[in-house]
């Protein structure tokens, strides 16, 4: 069987795959595309969830693959649809070329960059704090300072000291990161009498889940 509109063998139903798309292909791209970026940290909101350790121009690529509409899915992979980003006065812009056989089509549109804090950043700034270390008894500032430093040398993002209190019976430190907790109570067990508890604080907003804080009860 051959295509009727160019004579070529059929691939596609009646046609051959390149008539198949001049005939059928719709694509859909925005005049302008809206890319969110974190101010604190540098990540980009692609797809919903924030991603960290990319370029901005790659961040943009995404953002204009993300914003594309075809009716026909895995043209990237045939080659058929390229990308290119430049950077303008403000923003990007961005062409997408579609080529089918020796014609080729253009749509173009401006991608601006929106910052706002990303919420990892926002309770880096709010002070927030994932979990409380309660040191009781014979405990110095020599182990504070200690645990303060121990806690600072993690690499875990939220590996940080919210805040230090000194109360009756001891200290509490405010942790930004239960995994930053987890490993300092492996430090003390067998030195230290530990008991852990926790409480619901609310619901992620990004991610629909339930957030808690723990409390660690270390007993010198």
């Amino acid at each position: 069987m051959v295509c009727p509109l160019c004579g070529r063998k059929s691939e596609v139903g009646l046609f051959c795959s390149e008539c198949y798309l001049r005939k059928n292909l719709r694509i859909e791209l925005p005049g302008v595309i809206e890319l969110t970026k974190c101010r604190g940290c540098n990540a980009f909101l692609i797809k919903g969830k924030w991603t960290r350790g990319i370029t901005e121009e790659d961040a943009v690529m995404h953002a204009v693959e993300a914003a594309l509409k075809t009716n026909i899915k895995r043209l990237d992979k045939a080659g058929i649809i390229n990308i290119e980003v430049e950077k303008a006065q403000r923003g990007y812009e961005a062409t997408v070329r579609i080529i089918i056989g020796e014609s080729e089509t253009k749509k173009r549109a401006r991608v601006d960059i929106r910052t706002i804090a990303c919420p990892d950043c926002s309770r880096l700034a709010g002070g927030y704090f994932e979990a409380v270390l309660q040191l009781r008894g014979a405990v110095g500032k020599s182990i504070v300072e200690q645990i303060v430093n121990k806690v600072e040398s993690h690499k875990d993002r939220f590996s940080f000291v919210a805040d230090v209190k000194k109360v009756r019976g001891g200290y509490d430190i405010y942790l930004g990161s239960k995994k930053s907790a987890e490993k300092i109570v492996k430090v003390f067990r067998g030195d230290a009498e530990i008991k852990k508890s926790f409480e619901q604080v609310g619901m992620d907003r990004q991610s629909g889940k339930t957030k808690y804080r723990f409390y660690y009860l270390i007993r010198f």
